[in-house]
């Protein structure tokens, strides 16, 4: 296991963090090749016991965003959507992917987009944040681990407990599709046929602990690319 970092805080949202965030045509392209570190990454989240919490994400944006301005997810009848909101009108949202700043001194959490929960949801999205914030060792472990792999701009952390809004039936998957223009992002559930076919790439990776080894084993979910300035994604577990 790789030594931590001393210190490690998460912050609170700071806009230049997100705007500095790679466009998702190019963080895409940081995939290429052995992705055996996405694994090491897991270990560490397997380790310290935090697989029902959070995963990995990919760090990207889909649209640029002003300085008072945040992304927020929001569910509306079994519908996701997430859109840039004025600072000064928020109500009260909880923050669920972050990106970790490190120095050979320190590690900082930025949050990168909130999420209005509905009420049914909202206190055990609270308490997973209250354990998440209180696992020093494991927030400084998994910082430590993205600068030894150099990829400290790649992934991030993404709280699992966004995606309990939505409700897939048997035989679905999420599809997501972004306005550009509009700066919309919407995710659905849809028919796996729906989107068979599409040029996808992973974009969040979900852990268990492995019985056959220390460390982890990884379920899946996808985001994918298709033309015309869309973003067109599917999620769903899948055992690599």
């Amino acid at each position: 296991m790789t030594d931590a970092v001393p210190d490690v805080d998460v912050r609170d949202y700071d806009v230049g963090v997100f705007q500095r965030l790679n466009n998702f045509q190019i963080a895409k392209g940081h995939l290429d090749g052995d992705r055996d570190y996405v694994t090491e990454l897991g270990d560490v989240i397997c380790h310290h016991g935090m697989h029902e919490v959070v995963g990995v994400t990919l760090l990207h944006k889909h649209f640029e965003i002003a300085d008072d301005e945040l992304v927020v997810r929001e569910f509306v009848d079994n519908v996701s959507y997430m859109k840039p909101w004025n600072v000064d009108t928020l109500p009260r949202l909880l923050p669920y992917l972050w990106k970790a700043e490190v120095t050979d001194e320190r590690a900082d959490y930025f949050p990168l987009e909130f999420c209005a929960y509905p009420p049914e949801i909202r206190p055990e999205a609270e308490r997973d944040l209250q354990r998440l914030r209180g696992s020093s060792a494991f927030l400084a472990a998994f910082a430590a681990k993205l600068d030894e792999l150099g990829l400290r701009e790649v992934f991030g952390l993404a709280h699992l407990r966004s995606r309990d809004g939505l409700v897939l039936a048997e035989g679905e998957t999420l599809l997501e599709t972004t306005d550009e223009e509009r700066r919309i992002l919407t995710l659905r559930p849809a028919r796996a046929a729906e989107v068979e076919g599409l040029d996808t790439t992973q974009t969040l990776w979900i852990y268990r602990p492995a019985m056959s080894r220390t460390g982890a084993a990884i379920n899946g979910a996808c985001c994918g690319a298709h033309c015309a300035g869309h973003c067109r994604a599917h999620c769903t577990g899948h055992l690599y």
